[in-house]
């Protein structure tokens, strides 16, 4: 009989995302026990708790009193991530936060500062290169299929946000954005391969001043843009690599993967999210593309709850915690440093890094 104890908990935070969570949580109860939520609207967490099971806490200061509670994944609004996490790993709690970590360096230092402090695990979305098929493209790469790699293209062309978010003015406010919200894929899945950046010049504008909520009980309230709702960067990484990467929130767009090209050759990730997305390579010489073998049976979609399986098998068995705050925080610096060159119409130095995590497989 196995000696290992379910991570122990709990959510903070009951909207949009939340369902996807507690659905992929459940799916594997010897890993991880949902021993609450906790939303400011209470009709929410009540039905989260419904669904998934736990108790509602009253109060966000209960979750954090709580000795049961263990881990706290953070699925509050963007910008209040960096005051839910600081709260959680200033009461000894673990940390999972949906992306981004934070919205200025100053709130995302503080966040790594707090978990080596209290010697708590800080884990951060997005954990989608977790995925069979972005491991698939790590390993290709890692193993020469296309020679040095020299110069990527992605792309995260993400529609209008608020056609089916009922809650979109939030998205398109500082902090969040494309580059911030959606542009954070590519960029974990690049980093997490090609390793840190070093510079970048990016290009940033708002296309649609005003938009109208398409949904919910705000449907047709028109909201003002405040923050840049389309952002391209290139990127500079220590390697020598080149990458450009596009993100916007208009317009429909077949374009949501990542080129790869190198020294012999070319491979694409058609999906930097869909973890069975199609994995393709072209040398030089041959007349056509050819997918790429697995390198297992992969997940069919997103795995939701895959990071915090992840964290309970690391706190619990100490294999490596792929998910890591200093990797999200080099990606906050990274889109900010993007937005920065933009408003300065010059090239910016990043100046974090960070030691990529070990491949999965």
């Amino acid at each position: 009989m196995s000696d290992f104890k379910p991570l122990r908990v709990a959510v903070v935070g009951c909207g949009n995302i939340s369902g996807a969570y507690g659905s992929s949580l459940k799916t594997k109860p010897d890993l991880v026990q949902i021993i609450g939520a906790f939303d400011v609207l209470t009709d929410q967490a009540k039905a989260f708790v419904n669904n998934y099971g736990g108790r509602v806490y009253e109060k966000l200061e209960d979750v954090m009193a709580d000795p049961e509670v263990e881990v706290v994944i953070n699925l509050t609004s963007h910008h209040a991530h960096a005051k839910v996490s600081s709260m959680a790993l200033s009461a000894g709690k673990h940390v999972h936060s949906e992306k981004p970590l934070a919205t200025n360096r100053q709130d995302g230092k503080m966040l790594l500062e707090l978990a080596e402090k209290n010697k708590v695990r800080l884990s951060c979305s997005p954990f989608t290169f977790l995925g069979e098929a972005q491991q698939t493209v790590r390993k290709a790469i890692n193993d020469g299929i296309i020679g040095k790699p020299l110069m990527v293209y992605a792309e995260m062309n993400w529609s209008w946000i608020e056609l089916w978010h009922p809650n979109p003015e939030g998205f398109h406010q500082p902090g969040a954005g494309p580059m911030l919200d959606v542009g954070v894929y590519p960029l974990t899945i690049l980093t997490a391969i090609l390793g840190p950046v070093v510079k970048v010049l990016g290009d940033a504008s708002i296309l649609i001043p005003e938009r109208t909520i398409g949904s919910g009980p705000k449907a047709g309230t028109k909201f003002k843009v405040t923050t840049p709702d389309q952002v391209i960067g290139i990127l500079t990484f220590a390697s020598g690599c080149k990458a450009r990467i596009t993100t916007n929130f208009l317009g429909f767009s077949r374009q949501g993967g990542i080129e790869f090209h190198g020294e012999t050759g070319s491979l694409i990730l058609d999906s930097s999210v869909d973890f069975r997305s199609a994995v393709s390579v072209r040398n030089i010489g041959d007349k056509d593309w050819r997918p790429i073998p697995y390198v297992t049976e992969p997940f069919a979609g997103v795995e939701w709850g895959r990071a915090i399986f992840e964290l309970a098998e690391s706190l619990r068995k100490g294999t490596p915690q792929r998910c890591t705050g200093t990797q999200a925080y080099h990606v906050l610096d990274i889109c900010l440093s993007i937005l920065d060159s933009a408003e300065k119409c010059c090239p910016v130095n990043v100046e974090s890094t960070f030691i990529p995590p070990p491949p999965r497989y």
